[in-house]
């Protein structure tokens, strides 16, 4: 049963079509934002054979039930710290019957098992959260990925040139995957 302050939306990309539900008080209520649009294109194009995902601030699950609907067989965790965020995810997956995530209430990384490693971890990270809050997620992303795992960020623009100095700080290295006119997706390698 949808709340006051949800809105039915669908999400089609290339063979993906879902039926989601958002509200009002999450990120992006109105539907799939062209930066989630644009790191989820870059990840179906230039990382197809993914097996293990972390989805680092899933919102109310774009990323992941994009990602999980595409490649059934592959194995991602969701993860926000905003219990309403995992509750609704937790509901879009059961409305497309995807399987193949598991959703997780966490802040930053504590929820997440230092046991688990992935070939790739994406977000399109809380900015508005502040500079630390990021930083940290970036250096902390080394302990969680795999040997020759990949970090996937979207973020607006203007903010790439501190995004780029920190993914260069913990990672060694970034490149930049693509942008539109108002988002850069950027990825950091492990070697």
């Amino acid at each position: 049963m949808k709340s006051e302050n949800s809105k039915n939306i669908s999400i089609s990309l290339g063979s993906i079509n879902l039926t989601c539900e958002t509200k009002s008080d999450l990120f992006s209520p109105k539907g799939l934002d062209s930066g989630s649009r644009l790191l989820i294109e870059d990840v179906l194009k230039v990382f197809p054979k993914y097996k293990n995902v972390l989805d680092w601030g899933c919102g109310w699950g774009a990323i992941s039930l994009c990602l999980a609907k595409n490649k059934p067989e592959s194995k991602i965790i969701a993860i926000d710290s905003d219990i309403a965020a995992v509750s609704m995810t937790n509901k879009n997956l059961s409305a497309n019957n995807l399987a193949n995530v598991m959703v997780v209430p966490s802040h930053g990384y504590e929820g997440v098992s230092m046991e688990k490693k992935f070939d790739l971890i994406v977000s399109n990270p809380p900015t508005h959260r502040g500079r630390e809050v990021i930083n940290n997620m970036i250096k902390d992303s080394m302990n969680y990925l795999s040997e020759n795992g990949n970090l996937v960020l979207v973020v607006e623009a203007r903010l790439k040139p501190w995004i780029a100095r920190s993914m260069d700080e913990y990672f060694g290295n970034h490149k930049i995957l693509s942008r539109n006119a108002k988002h850069v997706v950027v990825f950091s390698h492990k070697n």
